[in-house]
């Protein structure tokens, strides 16, 4: 398949926003906690946000319109939940009126100051999450003990957005990568899964058992799926400080841990066979060190968070063979190929897992607040209520369809001007928010070879099936 090789990025883009700097203009201003040095850190995702911002800022040279100018200030969450709650009470506190936010864990506590006992500490905006695939997050049912907590994965009152696909599609394409190996139809299927104890990692577990109980033949036992959980020392989760030998021990043996939905053991550890099929689904910053210990022979297939270059490079030769399954990187066609060449324009490392979906998690919110503040003689005096609401009408069924890139938001901007309505197709896929404020993408199962990414097949996970999608790339790329 096509492959993008673009120069490494250098800019200085730590704790900042643009360079471009906005003048006398009026600021509207938008904040991200993104992690930049964490354990899922990807320096793409400040070029992607940064890059939307001055394309919409350009844009609205371009149209004259009302003056204005987005800022969005970016600070490093270093994948830290504590931390990212602190940054965002700071963006919030300085006057940003949304955020773009990144992983389940940090998601979910900025979510649960909402929802917060204490009205003093509730911020009380939108936010839209970048890499944030817990099944757990925007569930009306979910049933955790912790009031708070079940109030913020419930979200009954909206404030929670996600351009990143939750993982229940993934586990499905998990389980027909199974079956078609003939993993699936074991007599009683065992799959043991590595994740950090979290909101993401427990989550991935309780998907990947529903997506087996799915598949499970006419009159076979229940599958067992079992979670293995690590919580690393250091700030983040720092990948050096922590051996995960012990654990993949653990994963191989015969003997089998259940865990609850807090990802405590329940039950007592009960003797099975060892596991027909391994997930890791461990954070990326901690998957070489998953990956260099590792070498049984029960099948290993790596959650979306292994697919970037930095995991290449740390693993050399050792990438070679091993697979996983991840959301397409972009969406195939003009939205995608717009957000591609604009990104290689701006100097960057390859293209990885989310990168373009920190860029939708972006132009939603710009797009959102533009469509929000239309009616308002002064647009930086739109509420942050009014931006949420406004972020289920920027993909409207009949509204006329707008891209990304330069030429895409000066359309749009001219259309919500002229009170029309838009259709924006991401540089990841449709953006279309359902009613709890999620969205469905394309799913890559691909295999490194020659220490390259290569898709071995797209299922189409926008359909509930995720049927394969047949020729997914044109031959051109």
């Amino acid at each position: 398949m096509w492959k993008l090789l673009i120069p490494m990025l250098v800019t200085a883009l730590a704790a900042c926003s643009s360079g471009e700097e906005p003048g006398a203009k009026g600021i509207l201003q938008l904040g991200g906690v993104v992690d930049r040095t964490g354990d899922i850190a990807n320096p793409n995702w400040y070029s992607a946000i940064v890059m939307a911002q001055d394309q919409m800022n350009h844009a609205l040279d371009r149209a004259g319109y009302k003056d204005l100018a987005f800022d969005i200030t970016l600070r490093d969450s270093k994948n830290t939940k504590s931390l990212a709650i602190s940054l965002a009470q700071e963006l919030v506190a300085g006057g940003a009126k949304a955020l773009v936010l990144d992983s389940s864990p940090n998601t979910e506590g900025v979510a649960s100051l909402n929802y917060d006992p204490d009205p003093a500490r509730r911020v009380g905006v939108p936010t839209v999450s970048m890499a944030a695939s817990s099944p757990f997050l925007n569930n009306p049912d979910d049933q955790s003990t912790d009031p708070v907590v079940r109030s913020a994965r419930r979200d009954a009152d909206g404030w929670v957005f996600r351009t990143s696909m939750s993982a229940l599609p993934q586990t499905q394409v998990i389980m027909n990568i199974l079956m078609q190996r003939g993993i699936a139809d074991e007599e009683q299927l065992k799959i043991s899964v590595l994740g950090p104890k979290n909101a993401f990692g427990v989550g991935y577990v309780s998907a990947i058992a529903g997506a087996a109980e799915d598949v499970r033949p006419p009159g076979a036992p229940a599958p067992i799926v079992e979670g293995i959980f690590y919580v690393p020392s250091g700030a983040g989760g720092v990948p050096t400080d922590y051996n995960f030998a012990d654990e993949l021990k653990r994963l191989v043996d015969d003997i089998t841990e259940l865990t609850d939905e807090d990802g405590n053991k329940s039950g007592e550890a009960a003797d099975r066979s060892p596991p027909d099929a391994i997930i890791d689904a461990s954070n990326s910053g901690h998957n070489i060190n998953v990956t260099k210990n590792y070498s049984g022979s029960i099948p290993l297939l790596h959650h979306d968070t292994f697919r970037r270059a930095q995991v290449i490079e740390g693993l050399g030769s050792a990438s070679d063979g091993q697979e996983g399954t991840s959301p397409v990187l972009f969406e195939p066609g003009p939205s995608g190929e717009a957000f591609v060449r604009a990104l290689a324009r701006v100097g960057a490392f390859e293209l990885g897992a989310f990168d373009a979906v920190a860029y939708d998690a972006a132009a939603v919110l710009m797009l959102a607040s533009l469509v929000a503040s239309a009616p308002l003689q002064d647009p930086t005096a739109v509420t942050p209520a009014e931006i949420r609401d406004a972020l289920t009408k920027i993909n409207e069924p009949s509204g006329d369809v707008v891209r990304p890139g330069d030429d895409g938001f000066t359309q749009a901007i001219s259309l919500i001007a002229e009170g029309r309505r838009i259709n924006y197709e991401g540089a990841s896929g449709s953006c279309d928010f359902d009613a709890e404020g999620n969205v469905l993408m394309k799913v890559a199962h691909w295999k490194i070879e020659q220490r390259v990414f290569r898709d071995l097949a797209i299922f189409d996970c926008v359909q509930p099936a995720c049927p394969l999608v047949q020729d997914p790339w044109p031959e051109s790329w």
